[in-house]
């Protein structure tokens, strides 16, 4: 179906379903940003919409754009990259302060330790005893010897540095340890800080986006070229982060405040009170629908939109449409607004209209409602608004059925704003992947990114003191269903400098096997059967690929 005969079938939405909203609270306009308007405005006559949008101090790299380095130096080139572990480094660099590093890589996680079932029943404190007595049923059936073995392939790593203050005045001085994470996974991944054996506080400082955007391979056998950027593209080895770590712009973009958008105009639309009738397939009405159409100019306005789930996107008649399924009581999402911002100029002629299910080419038409709401505001506020009901989402879903996330609100918004502004319809050249404007589609929680976790610590005159990162460190794989000759392998590796502001007098690393892996490859210097356990670091990168002991 096209656009302009589905607008035949939708009827203009009545006015009493477009409500301007009265008393409205308008902020007003400082004098700097009247003149910041201007600018702005000028800006975008030359570079578009979004054009002169600033992100947090160094840039971030344009959408299909070379992240990593020259190519992977030494070790394998795993399907799933779980990056390295870094060094420590100090927030302000400081002559006076020499470092020693002794990193320690412990393969007690491998060991295999029985859990009956009776003790897993038992963890089970949320439930009632009749419930834990199902549980223990289960697992008495699935596991009739009373319990199974339970190991990790992540290993623990005890990453050691012995801090000297070479002067005679006592140094206060603020350290950052970086690593690898998705927000997702933070709370797994975040390494705990000690100085001398006392647990640091800390403060969490999050990169922006550490990977690419390539094509959806739809000529690759033809090409060997996959142009576009339609799907993420994670780093493979260490040289991407060499390549984001280098110069140091990444990490103080990280350490900067992020985005306002307060000064930047929007009409926000806000659909609540969504009816319909309920879903019955054998009334040929398996997911009743309501879609929203409206018209626009293409050139002049950029849409935002959240809680839609179908879109239809027509430049040449100057249509969109935006649907969603009707959520009915107790479902994920019921009560839910949706939004439709606008950014430039508004829409005009908006419709609505019920289906009997998604997809545009469904022709059958039911009776439904809602309530549009017409406000003006601007984007950090509607921005927010959205984002809000996205994170309560993630929480309810526990972070996609794992656990609630534990890294607040703010975070999480402002790393929303920083890819929307880099990647999304507002960056001067989005990827493709966020062309819809859909905000649930940024990929803020999912994707790997750098953190650090900055603390401040005091180094008397003349004294040293021990500071520990310590963390389960993930492997690297390919996955098992792939035929290669990784099959079972784990990859671990980490870098002696990269990123790091100090003067290291030495490092070492100290392998805890515990009998349970063989050595595949590696370039530490590593001899199990010489008992060689501890080597000196003397290169920018180590890896060490190893798989269990008494495997083919």
């Amino acid at each position: 179906m096209k656009a302009n005969d589905l607008l035949c079938i939708i009827g203009e939405a009545a006015d009493e379903h477009i409500q301007d909203a009265k008393n409205v609270k308008k902020m007003r306009m400082p004098q700097w940003a009247k003149w910041f308007s201007v600018i702005a405005a000028c800006l975008v006559l030359a570079i578009g919409i979004g054009g002169f949008l600033l992100t947090r101090k160094g840039g971030i790299s344009s959408p299909g754009s070379e992240t990593g380095g020259s190519g992977h130096d030494g070790g394998s080139t795993f399907m799933s990259y779980a990056g390295p572990v870094f060094p420590l480094t100090l927030r302000e660099e400081n002559a006076a302060i020499s470092a020693r590093r002794n990193i320690t890589m412990d393969f007690a996680p491998w060991i295999p330790i029985w859990i009956s079932n009776e003790e897993e029943a038992a963890s089970r404190t949320e439930l009632t005893e009749e419930e834990r007595q199902d549980v223990l049923n289960s697992y008495n059936r699935c596991y009739p010897e009373g319990g199974r073995y339970q190991s990790s392939r992540n290993i623990l790593v005890t990453d050691s540095y012995t801090l000297t203050n070479n002067d005679t005045q006592d140094q206060t001085v603020r350290v950052l340890y970086p690593f690898v994470s998705s927000l997702n996974y933070l709370s797994k991944k975040r390494p705990t800080l000690t100085l001398n054996g006392e647990v640091l506080e800390t403060t969490l400082h999050a990169g922006s986006y550490a990977g690419g955007f390539e094509g959806a391979w739809e000529n690759w056998d033809e090409t060997h070229e996959n142009p576009g950027s339609l799907n993420l593209a994670r780093f493979e080895s260490w040289e991407g982060y060499r390549g984001l770590l280098s110069d140091g712009s990444y990490l103080q973009r990280a350490l900067s405040d992020f985005v306002d958008f307060s000064h930047i105009p929007v009409t926000v639309y806000e659909i609540t009170d969504a009816w319909g009738p309920e879903r019955n397939d054998d009334a040929g009405i398996p997911n009743p629908t309501i879609r929203i159409m409206f018209e626009l100019d293409f050139s002049q306005t950029k849409i935002l939109s959240y809680g839609f789930n179908q879109g239809l996107y027509d430049r040449e008649q100057g249509i969109m449409g935006k649907g969603f399924s009707i959520s009915q009581p107790g479902e994920r999402g019921y009560g839910v607004p949706c939004y439709i911002i606008v950014i430039g100029k508004d829409i005009h002629n908006i419709s609505y209209q019920g289906f009997a299910t998604g997809g545009w080419d469904t022709k059958k038409t039911v009776e439904t409602g809602v309530t549009i709401t017409r406000t003006e505001s601007n984007l950090e506020a509607a921005l927010r608004l959205a984002a809000r009901y996205q994170y309560q989402d993630l929480t309810d879903a526990g972070n996609y059925f794992d656990e609630a996330p534990d890294y607040g609100f703010e975070l999480y918004f402002g790393l929303m704003k920083e890819h929307l502004m880099a990647y999304g319809i507002l960056a001067e050249n989005g990827a493709e992947r966020y062309a819809d404007g859909m905000i649930e589609n940024l990929d803020v929680t999912g994707v790997d990114r750098v953190f650090w976790l900055e603390a401040e610590i005091t180094i008397p005159a003349g004294k040293s003191v021990k500071m520990d990162a310590v963390f389960e460190k993930e492997p690297s794989f390919d996955f098992y269903c792939n035929a290669s000759e990784n099959k079972g392998i784990c990859g671990y590796d980490l870098v002696c400098e990269l990123g790091s502001n100090l003067t290291f007098t030495g490092q070492t690393a100290k392998l805890e096997d515990r009998g349970q892996i063989e050595i595949v490859r590696q370039n530490f210097g590593f001899d199990l059967s010489r008992g060689i356990t501890e080597v000196k670091l003397t290169e920018p990168h180590y890896y060490l690929e190893v798989k269990s002991a008494g495997k083919d």
